[in-house]
């Protein structure tokens, strides 16, 4: 006999279940920050949509709330995560009827939209089924070093810095989309923030970027698109390669505000697998005059 698929809302005593069908997916940094989901204010149990059959979980999906500056206003998004259907209950619109159910519960907390990532073709396949549209694509290049291309500086971030940091995020998403600019929600706080760097102009902070040293992962180390709203972005560059002592990879958004500049300094991207998307609640969200940014 066939069991039914249940589809409910996550209620409490699902997390074991949860797990079971998640920890062998690999998506989780660990099964206690899983269990500590509603430590973060984003996240509420009808926002986490589940399906069962016969007791047992066969598919998962979190959607959790963000802000993103857009229309000239903060404005109120879903953010999805963590999709995951098992391998043996595929095919059977399950990951469908579950972004249904989410959706649902995004519109009637007035979202204006929703956003995610993925690096599967089946995903993206998927997503595009129930309204997504491939926003922009992960790009990486190569950046040699030059020491004397610039007079600004980078150096490592402190507590001090922090306070500065969240202003230039707003400032930064009035031309570039998605930029977080939830002031619930610390992006770079005192447990993370040696993994980013700040941009001086003598001793004023005009910017920062996520910055990884060559390790076992990165070979090359990797950048991301500094956070520099006011810097010219050619400047921006030399101000990197002043700062680097070997070749580091750069990793950038097509359409986005350094990809043309780094172009025209002769590199040369290659595409990642990683793609954000974005579906739009009532009217399509008008995206003229911003650059693309791979926020996260």
């Amino acid at each position: 006999m066939q069991h039914k698929i249940i589809y409910r809302h996550w209620q409490p005593g699902d997390d074991d279940a949860i797990l079971e069908l998640l920890v062998p997916s690999g998506q989780l940094s660990s099964e206690n920050s899983y269990r500590n989901k509603f430590r973060d204010w984003s996240i509420e149990a009808e926002g986490i949509c589940l399906a069962f059959v016969g007791g047992k979980a066969v598919g998962h999906i979190l959607g959790m709330s963000d802000s993103f500056l857009i229309e000239q206003k903060i404005q109120k998004f879903g953010r999805v995560g963590l999709v995951h259907v098992n391998p043996n209950m595929r095919r059977r619109g399950i990951a469908t009827h579950l972004m249904h159910q989410l959706h649902a519960y995004f519109e009637k907390k007035g979202y204006r939209g929703s956003i995610l990532d993925t690096d599967e073709e089946a995903a993206i396949r998927l997503y595009q089924k129930v309204g997504y549209q491939i926003l922009t694509r992960e790009l990486r290049t190569q950046l040699a070093p030059n020491p004397n291309a610039s007079q600004l500086t980078w150096t490592e971030t402190n507590l001090k810095n922090l306070s500065a940091l969240p202003q230039l995020d707003e400032r930064w998403a009035k031309r570039n989309f998605p930029m977080s600019c939830d002031r619930k929600s610390i992006k770079v706080n005192q447990y993370n923030m040696g993994g980013y760097r700040v941009l001086r102009q003598c001793q004023n902070i005009v910017g920062y970027a996520r910055w990884d040293e060559p390790s076992e992962y990165y070979r090359h180390g990797l950048i991301r698109d500094p956070i520099a709203p006011d810097v010219d972005p050619m400047e921006v560059i030399a101000s990197v390669q002043a700062a680097i002592p070997t070749t580091r990879t750069w990793e950038a958004a097509e359409g986005g505000r350094y990809e043309a500049p780094l172009r025209a300094y002769g590199c040369t991207f290659e595409p990642t697998t990683t793609v954000i998307m974005l579906s739009s609640f009532g009217q399509e969200i008008d995206l003229t005059g911003y650059h693309r940014t791979a926020w996260w």
